[in-house]
């Protein structure tokens, strides 16, 4: 989780080794894509050659267009290539959509044929579509964020318009780090930035409301108090005014943030404990089901190294029927061995969903995995490109800093990855790519 200026340097010192050798892979007689029933689609490529990236994210909107964002590669953080763009380049972090069910994937429609959204500089981005079918992208440039909405009336690139785009929130912050944003209702958008450290208002994050869509916020902002590591999530049962987090301390303790006021103020409850020895120790995810009740995932290590590399993980699921105040829990760790960045998803009221990436022990190498199963039920592991693992067995972590994955209305699971295409080992990744994949 480097800040966007180290990435910059990184990036600088690494230019010159362009020419290492591939992440090598390791071909398996059978990719391993059907369990229980469930069967996904061959992978699709979604950066745009030479275009690369990593941190991808996906929604998918009630129409089912499937939107996804990631962070460009570091050395094309100022300005990369894009063969999409009317001046093939851009400066924002990627954004996608794919109007054919995840074939293709295309940039999302922009305003003008300058397309000045993409040239705001940005370096890491998340995206949420709220109930009236806006979508809403922030995107952090360090001191602040880029803003940017979309109004969607239907399927297909022609029923995507933009709204507005603008270069700060602003926020009062001097420093933003990873962004996340969830949204609910008709405009009811909260930006969740990190400041990186607990040194401004005594917590990694602070809410900034928006009202109206995204015209104008609260710049002044909710701190959450000792939050650490954290991903939100909004209510999108018709009239709810619940907004939520769920969130690491840094120490070991975990916490739901609760705003039953619609993000104005949150009340902080103890859910338990983590191992905070865990090097490896990352966002938990969480999503609100169609009945209002949450469900919240968290990687757990089980025991770790002397250098804090976690030997194998618990997959820890977490249930609250009471807006958060009180949870019960369930190990749905699938099988022994290693787990980083599983990111949960929910369908209805009981259907849940993870992408995550996975592997048995760490002598072997990372690969992507998806899953779909029943509540109260133990997820099987699909495997989504068996023949070419993420990352190979001398990487301690999964490619950084997550995945992720979103159910669509027809119940079908999306799932995005990042795989390492070429490295300098024990350096640095130079070129990562971003790949997608549906449930069939």
């Amino acid at each position: 989780m480097l800040s966007p200026l180290k990435k910059v340097l990184a990036a600088a010192a690494s230019v010159a080794a362009l020419t290492a050798l591939a992440l090598p892979h390791t071909a398996l007689a059978r990719s391993g894509s059907a369990a229980r029933g469930v069967r996904f689609g061959a992978p699709v490529k979604v950066t745009p050659s030479p275009g690369f990236g990593y941190e991808p994210g996906v929604v998918v909107d009630p129409y089912g267009n499937i939107f996804a964002t990631a962070h460009k590669e570091n050395w094309q953080l100022v300005v990369g290539p894009d063969p999409n763009s009317p001046t093939f380049t851009r400066s924002m972090s990627w954004d996608w959509v794919s109007v054919d069910g995840g074939k293709t994937f295309v940039d999302i429609p922009g305003l003008t044929p300058a397309s000045v959204e993409q040239h705001e500089f940005g370096d890491e981005g998340d995206m949420a579509v709220d109930d009236a079918n806006h979508l809403y992208f922030v995107d952090t440039n360090v001191t602040d964020i880029t803003f940017t909405s979309w109004t969607v009336t239907g399927n297909g690139l022609d029923k995507i318009t933009l709204d507005q785009t603008r270069p700060i929130l602003p926020s009062i912050q001097p420093v933003d780090d990873r962004p996340w944003v969830v949204a609910h209702g008709d405009g009811h958008v909260f930006y969740f930035a990190n400041f990186g450290n607990k040194t401004y208002d005594g917590g990694r994050y602070t809410v900034y409301q928006s009202y109206d869509g995204g015209a104008t916020f609260n710049v002044q902002g909710t701190p959450l108090p000792d939050s650490g590591w954290c991903r939100p999530a909004a209510d999108h049962t018709p009239g709810s005014k619940y907004v939520y987090a769920f969130c690491t301390n840094d120490n070991g303790t975990l916490y739901s943030y609760v705003s039953a006021d619609d993000g104005a103020t949150f009340a902080r409850y103890t859910v338990g404990s983590y191992n905070a020895n865990d090097g490896s120790s990352s966002w938990p995810t969480m999503q609100v089901a169609k009945d209002g009740s949450v469900y919240a995932m968290y990687v757990d290590a089980n025991s770790v190294d002397g250098n804090g590399v976690p030997v194998t993980n618990k997959v820890r699921l977490f249930h609250s029927v009471d807006h958060g105040k009180t949870w019960t829990e369930q190990d749905v760790t699938p099988v022994t061995g290693r787990y980083e960045y599983a990111w949960i998803s929910v369908f209805g009221t009981s259907k849940l969903g993870m992408g995550t990436y996975y592997r048995p022990d760490n002598n072997s190498p990372w690969k992507v995995y998806g899953a779909i199963w029943k509540f109260g039920n133990t997820p099987k592991l699909v495997s989504l490109d068996d023949a070419n693992p993420v990352a190979g067995a001398d990487h301690s972590d999964a490619p950084g800093d997550f995945m992720s994955s979103s159910f669509g209305p027809d119940g079908k699971l999306s799932v995005v990855w990042t795989r390492i295409v070429m490295e300098i080992p024990g350096t640095a990744s130079l070129e990562r790519d971003i790949y997608y994949a549906r449930s069939l």
